[in-house]
C-alpha cells in the first residue's frame, strides 16, 4: 500500500485515445497500490483531459472497491467504444440545414461546429452537464488548453479560468477570471480540440457567465500546442505556492508521446496535410522541450508507453514486441479495438509499477506483484495476455497493433448503430446505384456516336489529323528537296476532277505577320481528293499551287499513293521588298486507271508571310483552280486571340476590282471562337477566294 502522508501530483498527457486508455491502466495501478487516494494535483492534456475529468467526477468510485472502479471505467471505455469521431463527422453536415434559422432568431451555432459537437458528445454520453464549479477541490484539477488569442497556457478548474501571463523580468502571474456557467464538457472540448481536425473553440462572455466586458471572445485549442505532457503547468503551481512549500512531494508524469515519425513522402502532400505535419512538428518540440527540463528535477517521475518493462523485470508484462507497437497507436477519438483498448492499459499499468518502482520514498517500496487489470477479457484471448507464450498469438497481435497505427478514416465513416449514417442513404444509395448505370449509358452513347462519326468520316485521315492538332501545335520539320520549276511553264490540269479540298492552317504559334520571332511559324495540312477522269489516258501530271511563299518554307509529304514532288520558282518580290517564291506540287498519275480517286496529301511550315495583317483583322487569299466540288477550310487562331466575326468574298482572277460576298454551305462554330471553319460546293476555276477575320 502506499505510504501514508505523501502528496503526489499527477500529469496525464495527451495522444487522443491512445492516452486516455493508457492513464487508464496507470491510475489502475496507483489505485491497487493505495496511491490514487494521495494525489492531490492532476494536471491534464487533450486525450489525458478526458479521463482527468472522470477521475475528478468521480472520484470516490475510483477509490473505492473494485466493482466501483470498474463500473466507473466501464463508463470510459464504452466512450471509446463510440466512434466519436465518425460520429461528429457524419452529424456536421446536418448542422448546415438549421443554421441560417437559428442565426435568424439568434441562437449560436456554436454546438453545431466539429468542437461544439465533441462537446455535445462529452456533455450526452460521459460528463453530464456539470458546471466548473462542481469539481471536487481534492483532487485539484487542472483541465489545460491554449489560448489562441493570448498565445498562453490556460487551465479550466474548479475556481474558473486561469490564465498564465509573463510579467517583467521574464516572471509570471496568475490571472484568475470566474466563469461561472462554463462545464467540464466544454474545457475538456477545449482541452481536447486536435488541431487539424478541430476547430479552435470560440467562447464569448455569454457561454461561460462571465462579467459584461471582461471576457470578450476568446479561442481556445488543444493544450498540446503549449505542453502536451502538463508539466508545465506544476512548474506555475510549485512556483506560485512559493519556492520553500511545495504542494506536493512528487510528481508521476503519464507520458503518451513518441519520438517523432520521419516521413519520406512529405514534399508530396496537400495544403492540409502540411498544416496538420507542421502542428505536429510544433508539439513534438514542446514535448521534446518539456521532457528535458523536467527529467532531472528531483521528485519528478516519467512513466513513458515507450518504456520497454522486461519480464526479467515484471513476469506479467507483455510480450517486449507487443509493448514496442504501442507507441504507433493513432492518436485519434474513433473507435478503439478490444486489443488496442486491453493492450494500453495493460502496458500503463505495468510501466506505471516500473515508474514508482523508481522513487520509493514517495511511491513506497512494497508495491502489488498482481498481473495488471484486464477490464476486456477479449484482449487476452487475443494476445495481449502477459501469459502469452505462444508465438504465433504474439505475432498476429502485434501484427495487428502495428496496423493500429493508421488513421480509419473511409472504412468507419459509416455506422450501422448510428442513426445519422441512415439519414445519407437516401443520397450514397442513388448515387452508388445510378452512378454506374449513368456511367455505362454514356459509354454506350459515345461509343455509338464514335461509331457514326467513323462511319461519316469513311475512314478519311481529316480525322486523325485535327486529333493531332488538338493534342497540340505541330512541330517544325525539314522538308523535301525541291526542284526548279521552268519559268513560264504551263499548267495543264484537264482530265482531272477535284472532288475534295481541305486545307487546315495552324496560326497557334504565329505571332504576326511582321514578326521575325525565330519561333514564330504556322503549319498547314492540305488534302485533295483527285479523280482522273475516264476519258484522260493521256495527261498524267497533276500539279495545285502551295499557300506558302516564303523562301524558307518546308514541305513534306505524308505516305500515300501517289509519289508527289516539290516544285519551286521566283515570284519576284513583296511591297516590302521581301523575297517571294511559287511552290507546287506535282503527282504523278501514270499508275492510276482512268476513273479512280487518290488522296493527295501534303504538309508544310512557314513564316505564314501570306497572311495579310490588318489593325485588327488578318486576310489570307486562296486561288480555286479548277472546278472544285466541295471546298472545306480549318483555321485554329493564335493563342490568346479569338475572332469576333468574319468575311469571305470571292472574285475573279481577271477582275480583281469586281468583287462579291460568299454564301457558306455550312459554318463549323466553335463555343470559344477559338476555331474558324467552313465548307463550300460547287466551285468554278479561275476566282480567287479572300477571307479575313475580325479579332475580339
Amino acid at each position: 500500500m502506499g505510504p501514508q502522508g505523501k502528496r503526489i501530483a499527477l500529469a496525464l498527457s495527451g495522444g487522443g485515445f491512445r492516452a486516455t486508455l493508457y492513464h487508464l491502466g496507470l491510475v489502475r495501478f496507483l489505485r491497487d497500490a493505495g496511491i490514487l487516494r494521495n494525489v492531490t494535483h492532476i494536471t491534464s492534456v487533450s486525450g489525458g483531459s478526458i479521463i482527468a475529468a472522470h477521475l475528478a467526477l468521480h472520484w470516490s468510485r475510483y477509490n473505492g472497491t473494485e466493482q466501483d472502479f470498474d463500473a466507473a471505467a466501464a463508463e470510459l471505455l464504452a466512450y471509446m467504444r463510440l466512434d466519436v469521431r465518425n460520429r461528429i463527422v457524419r452529424r456536421f453536415p446536418l448542422g448546415f440545414s438549421v443554421r441560417w434559422l437559428r442565426r435568424l432568431v439568434g441562437l449560436s451555432n456554436r454546438k453545431l461546429t466539429r468542437t461544439g459537437l465533441l462537446e455535445h458528445h462529452y456533455q450526452q454520453h460521459l460528463f453530464g452537464d456539470v458546471s466548473l464549479f462542481e469539481l471536487p477541490e481534492t483532487p485539484q484539477l487542472h483541465i489545460l488548453a491554449t489560448n489562441l488569442s493570448e498565445g498562453r497556457l490556460t487551465s479550466f478548474n474548479r475556481d474558473g479560468l486561469w490564465h498564465i501571463r509573463r510579467d517583467a523580468g521574464h516572471g509570471f502571474r496568475i490571472d484568475r477570471e470566474r466563469i461561472g456557467l462554463a462545464t467540464v464538457p466544454m474545457a475538456v472540448a477545449a482541452s481536447s480540440a486536435f488541431p487539424g481536425f478541430f476547430p479552435p473553440m470560440l467562447l464569448t462572455g455569454e457561454d461561460v457567465g462571465a462579467r459584461s466586458g471582461t471576457f470578450g471572445r476568446q479561442s481556445f485549442t488543444d493544450g498540446g500546442v503549449f505542453d502536451n505532457l502538463g508539466v508545465r503547468m506544476m512548474h506555475f503551481l510549485a512556483r506560485a505556492g512559493g519556492e520553500s512549500a511545495l504542494p506536493w512531494d512528487g510528481v508521476l508524469v503519464s507520458d503518451v508521446g513518441k519520438p517523432f515519425e520521419v516521413q519520406s513522402s512529405a514534399e508530396s502532400v496537400g495544403m492540409v496535410r502540411t498544416a496538420m505535419r507542421a502542428s505536429d512538428i510544433l508539439m513534438d518540440r514542446v514535448w521534446q522541450l518539456e521532457s528535458e527540463t523536467f527529467k532531472d528535477t528531483p521528485g519528478y517521475v516519467f512513466a513513458r508507453i515507450t518504456d520497454v518493462v522486461q519480464q526479467s523485470e515484471d513476469p506479467t508484462a507483455m510480450h517486449p514486441e507487443l509493448q514496442r507497437q504501442l507507441p504507433s497507436i493513432r492518436t485519434d477519438l474513433d473507435r478503439f479495438t478490444p486489443l488496442e483498448m486491453g493492450s494500453l492499459i495493460r502496458h500503463g499499468y505495468c510501466v506505471a509499477r516500473k515508474a514508482c518502482r523508481a522513487l520509493p520514498k514517495v511511491f513506497g517500496d512494497e508495491l502489488p506483484q498482481n498481473p495488471p487489470w484486464a477490464p476486456d477479457a477479449d484482449a487476452q484471448t487475443q494476445g495481449a495476455s502477459p501469459v502469452a507464450r505462444e508465438l504465433t498469438q504474439v505475432t498476429k497481435a502485434a501484427r495487428t497493433l502495428h496496423a493500429s497505427g493508421a488513421r480509419r478514416i473511409w472504412s468507419t465513416l459509416f455506422d450501422f448503430r448510428d442513426w445519422a449514417s441512415y439519414v445519407y442513404v437516401p443520397i450514397i444509395v442513388p448515387i452508388l446505384v445510378l452512378t454506374p448505370y449513368f456511367t455505362l449509358k454514356y459509354y454506350e452513347y459515345s461509343h455509338r456516336m464514335n461509331q457514326i462519326i467513323q462511319s461519316l468520316a469513311q475512314g478519311s485521315r481529316d480525322v486523325d489529323q485535327m486529333s493531332r492538332l488538338m493534342d497540340g501545335p505541330i512541330a517544325r520539320f525539314a522538308g523535301e528537296k525541291y526542284e526548279q520549276l521552268a519559268p513560264g511553264q504551263a499548267v495543264d490540269r484537264a482530265g482531272f476532277t477535284i472532288l475534295q479540298d481541305l486545307r487546315m492552317i495552324d496560326l497557334r504559334r504565329w505571332y504576326g505577320a511582321k514578326t521575325t520571332a525565330a519561333n514564330s511559324y504556322m503549319y498547314g495540312y492540305r488534302r485533295l481528293k483527285v479523280r482522273r477522269e475516264p476519258d484522260n489516258d493521256k495527261n498524267n501530271v497533276f500539279r495545285a499551287s502551295v499557300l506558302a511563299i516564303a523562301p524558307d518554307t518546308q514541305v513534306r509529304f505524308p505516305p500515300q499513293t501517289v509519289k508527289p514532288k516539290l516544285y519551286a520558282s521566283d515570284a519576284g518580290t513583296t511591297p516590302a521588298g521581301q523575297k517571294m517564291i511559287h511552290w507546287e506540287i506535282q503527282a504523278d498519275f501514270r499508275r492510276v486507271p482512268p476513273g479512280d480517286v487518290v488522296d493527295i496529301v501534303y504538309e508544310h511550315i512557314s513564316p505564314g508571310a501570306f497572311v495579310v495583317e490588318g489593325t485588327s483583322s488578318n486576310t489570307i487569299s486562296f486561288s480555286v483552280e479548277e472546278k472544285t466540288a466541295e471546298l472545306t477550310r480549318w483555321l485554329l487562331m493564335p493563342e490568346g486571340r479569338e475572332y469576333k466575326d468574319f468575311l469571305l468574298i470571292r472574285y475573279k482572277d481577271d477582275n480583281p476590282d469586281l468583287s462579291e460576298k460568299v454564301k457558306l454551305a455550312t459554318e463549323y462554330l466553335a463555343e470559344d471562337r477559338t476555331i474558324l471553319a467552313f465548307k463550300l460546293l460547287g466551285l468554278e476555276g479561275g476566282y480567287t477566294y479572300e477571307l479575313t477575320w475580325f479579332y475580339k
